[in-house]
């Protein structure tokens, strides 16, 4: 019920994903039908994780580590990009 206040109260119209979020069936179907529009497209996979993560009636444990491990990429991209100043404050 507080996702469909969410839409009404952002003036957004309900989509056949939050639906499937609501019913806990949107991670399950994600990776069945769509895991290869999942990897290519980061918008849609953002949009679909932003979805789970506000209408899924609990936590998701494969989104979790979904999300887990693109922060681990990010951090380590991050490490990686900034080791010549982190040596040379050594």
């Amino acid at each position: 019920m507080k996702s469909r206040r969410w839409y009404a109260h952002h003036r957004l119209p309900r989509r056949f994903y939050e639906e499937l979020a609501e019913e806990g069936l949107l991670y399950a179907f994600l990776q069945e039908h769509c895991a290869d529009l999942l990897q290519r497209d980061e918008q849609f996979r953002y949009d679909m994780y932003e979805i789970l993560l506000r209408c899924a009636p609990k936590p998701e444990a494969g989104l979790e580590r979904d999300l887990l491990s693109e922060l681990s990429e990010a951090l380590s991209y991050f490490l990686e990009y900034t080791r010549p100043w982190r040596k040379a404050k050594l």
